[in-house]
């Protein structure tokens, strides 16, 4: 249920509004907070004090609000002990040990609570052993078919998106290799083909922080090293697939997936660097059954259409020893190492998935530097965490965050400035686009409107895919549908807007009537978008064959 402290408070939305406003809004009961369960091996720190973990990525998630969303995370912890839960646990302490992902506390299913799971498998050893058995054995914990079972439910039925990573080698392999899809998205075991912790065959992307270090040094360059090379403030470049195309009428730009997307920074194009990280897998194979039943592990697409598949959206790459130094010995430069991996479940009716090839890119050793300097690097390399945290919600989370964000940008100041009965549609679009791109970032905007359509069947879901690819093949500017589909979600909401302006202000406390839900609310006026788009291409085409046959 709305309540005027749990997010209006960070929306620079003036008290005076506040009340009115979630009068406004009470049949939308909005869920403004998501749950994130993160499970560690004991092995991942969860404390400030051990850099070996991740307590800054934590802090960082609980305390960031995008939009309506703020996230709440709580830790489970694998150990060997008996299951137990504490209530009310301090910032580093877990409030599950003994954990398992079929748990239950208070008759129910502990994992039900949470919209997301995140994984940071560091069992079975760090022995660099070719023996694949040992990630089996009862030592390593390994998650057994009755975990993977609730587990696999509860990603089909609460479409809960899961994260997971390991490093090195089968690091994370017994948590990890047999989670639907992400046990396939990711090399997790000798037979996968990880890569090891040392010899030409690791992968090592540290990069040489000053010129010392650099070919042609006087005296040879020095050598990098884990320590402390990892943890300085020179990052590795990535390489970011396009993930979509849109047109100007001067050149077409390509922007990146939304997870590798920043509000202001643009691309994100680096991540801390590692003296041996693991692999991803570029294309797995989708006819693969799942580890733990015979049911296939990538479901086909809800209402028909190509079976979705898990995408590689970065890649990294490595220097070459020689001309570089390294501790590690000899390695050859590699240049499409795939580091980052997801998957949208939702379009298959389950959770969506992502993967990365190794923790270090998450780990409090490799950022504590970044963070302290608080440079564009660490900027957009937090951001890649945040992203996460909005991309894997279940369907509906973040769109519904996407509504509220179009009413309350009515008093905000892109409304008051903006927003008027006598200005144009699109015009209205393009000022709620600027707006909303500072807060989600441009490719964000781009997601929602497609998942706005999609969970809406604004179109038949089979052919969203081959229409967004027609848009692109087509070189059409799509930043005006986009617009078109913004300026009638503002226009839908005028009238009211003005009259929640007029009452806020009035001592009689004048009763506003609720708003429709949002997605009987908006559904028509976005459609009613893509019809006017539609024709607008079609006459763009027709004027367009003319001018090119009169300059025949």
């Amino acid at each position: 249920m709305l309540k005027p402290n749990e997010f209006l408070k960070d929306l620079t939305i003036h008290h005076s509004y506040q009340p009115q406003l979630v009068r406004w809004l009470r049949p939308w009961r909005l869920k403004t907070y998501v749950d994130i369960l993160i499970v560690v091996d004991t092995e991942i720190s969860i404390a400030a004090a051990n850099t070996f973990g991740i307590a800054s990525v934590i802090d960082l998630l609980r305390n960031t609000q995008v939009g309506c969303m703020k996230f709440r995370v709580d830790i489970a912890v694998r150990s060997s002990g008996a299951f137990s839960v504490t209530a009310n646990p301090s910032a580093e302490q877990a409030k599950y040990t003994g954990f398992r992902f079929n748990s239950n506390h208070g008759g129910s299913s502990v994992i039900n609570k949470y919209e997301q799971i995140w994984c940071f498998g560091f069992k079975p050893n760090n022995s660099g052993s070719s023996d694949d058995s040992i990630i089996d054995q009862n030592f390593a914990l390994p998650a057994s078919n009755a975990e993977l079972e609730v587990l696999d439910g509860w990603m089909t039925e609460k479409k809960g998106g899961v994260f997971g990573t390991g490093d090195h080698h089968f690091l994370g392999a017994s948590m990890c290799r047999k989670i639907p899809r992400l046990g396939t998205m990711r090399r997790w075991t000798n037979a996968d083909g990880v890569p090891p912790i040392g010899s030409p065959d690791r992968i090592d992307t540290l990069r040489p922080p000053s010129a010392a270090y650099l070919p042609g040094a006087p005296g040879g360059p020095l050598a990098m090293g884990n320590s402390p090379h990892q943890g300085d403030l020179t990052v590795q470049p990535i390489r970011w697939t396009s993930w979509r195309s849109f047109y100007t009428p001067f050149y077409k730009k390509k922007r990146p997936h939304p997870v590798l997307c920043h509000p202001t920074l643009g691309p994100i194009d680096v991540m801390p660097d590692h003296a041996h990280e693991g692999l991803c897998v570029p294309a797995p194979n989708l006819n693969a059954t799942k580890q733990f039943n015979r049911e296939l592990e990538y479901p086909d697409a809800v209402g028909g259409g190509n079976k979705p598949e898990p995408e590689v959206i970065a890649y990294g790459s490595n220097l070459s020893q020689p001309p570089y130094n390294f501790v590690k010995g000899n390695q050859p430069a590699r240049t499409n190492n795939p580091m980052i991996a997801v998957y949208d479940g939702h379009k298959a009716g389950v959770g969506r998935v992502a993967t990365d090839s190794t923790w270090h890119h998450w780990m409090d050793v490799n950022i504590d530097n970044l963070k302290a300097a608080n440079n564009d690097d660490w900027k957009k390399i937090s951001r890649y965490f945040i992203n996460l945290a909005v991309w894997l919600n279940p369907p509906g989370y973040s769109t519904r965050c996407f509504y509220l964000s179009v009413i309350t940008s009515h008093i905000q100041a892109v409304g008051f400035q903006e927003y008027s009965f006598t200005a144009r549609r699109r015009e209205l679009g393009l000022a709620l686009s600027n707006h909303l791109k500072l807060v989600y970032g441009p490719c964000w905007v781009t997601e929602r409107i497609w998942d706005l359509v999609w969970e809406l069947e604004l179109i038949p879901r089979s052919r969203i895919p081959e229409l967004i690819k027609s848009l692109d093949e087509l070189e059409i500017d799509t930043n005006d549908l986009e617009n078109l589909v913004l300026g009638n979600m503002v226009k839908a909401t005028l009238e009211q807007a003005d009259q929640l302006k007029a009452t806020s202000f009035d001592d009689k406390k004048t009763k506003l009537k609720s708003l429709e839900k949002p997605e009987k609310l908006f559904a028509e006026p976005i459609a009613s978008a893509f019809k006017d788009f539609s024709k607008d291409i079609k006459l763009n085409q027709k004027y367009r064959k003319k001018l090119e046959a009169a300059f025949k």
